[in-house]
């Protein structure tokens, strides 16, 4: 067995990959896993659950339009599966849970922390996901902004004059304004994303499993 090192997800999370594994990123969107045998995402077109930037499918994998809740695959057929920020959009995540156990001998998934989600939360994420002991626990998120106004003011400020906040709700400024008060926000704006990046390590939720792993559904937790 040869095992290599591939950076994941958003945070760029180092993970060992054996040279032999068939794997499968889910989700692979714009940015598909460079490792990847077999790449598997809903929507070819439709990018209201993604950044806004189109699918993008390399010659030399394997392209699958399917759903995550329902994979057609068989039993423990994919070695590793990559699933980088896709639970969160889920509408049943106790299905999609099962069904990555159904066909995986492991893998890893990442997300935004709960913490992430409260300070910076995106309407179309639907789930808080942490990990405990070994276990996903997963609650809804609350409509609109966890923390309300300030909520809302924030993640104007952190994406000001950016495509997220295209038909969201955010305040009016956020779509971009002309004036000094562009560069006001402009610079408020980079300011956020540095501190962000300071504290990168608290805004994901990353979890490894093998074999099989457990979840726990927490209503209005």
């Amino acid at each position: 067995m040869t095992n290599r090192t591939f950076p994941a997800g958003n945070s760029q999370t180092k993970i060992q990959i054996d040279d032999a594994w068939k794997v499968l990123d889910l989700g692979s969107g714009h940015n598909p896993h460079p490792r990847a045998d077999i790449l598997l995402d809903r929507y070819l077109l439709d990018d209201t659950e993604r950044s806004g930037a189109a699918v993008v499918l390399p010659p030399s994998k394997l392209f699958v339009a399917g759903d995550g809740c329902f994979m057609p695959f068989e039993y423990k057929s994919i070695d590793f599966i990559i699933c980088s920020h896709v639970i969160e959009h889920i509408d049943n995540v106790n299905e999609f849970c099962a069904e990555l156990n159904r066909v995986s001998n492991g893998g890893y998934l990442e997300c935004p922390s709960k913490m992430a989600e409260i300070l910076r939360h995106a309407p179309n994420h639907r789930w808080y996901v942490s990990q405990k002991k070994g276990k996903l626990v997963i609650s809804p998120t609350p409509d609109g902004y966890p923390l309300g106004w300030f909520g809302k003011l924030f993640f104007s400020l952190y994406f000001y004059n950016t495509r997220q906040v295209k038909g969201r709700d955010v305040f009016n400024f956020a779509h971009g304004i002309s004036g000094p008060f562009h560069y006001v926000f402009s610079a408020v704006r980079e300011v956020l994303v540095r501190l962000w990046t300071l504290f990168k390590p608290l805004t994901y939720t990353r979890f490894y499993w093998q074999g099989r792993f457990d979840w726990e559904f927490v209503e209005g937790g």
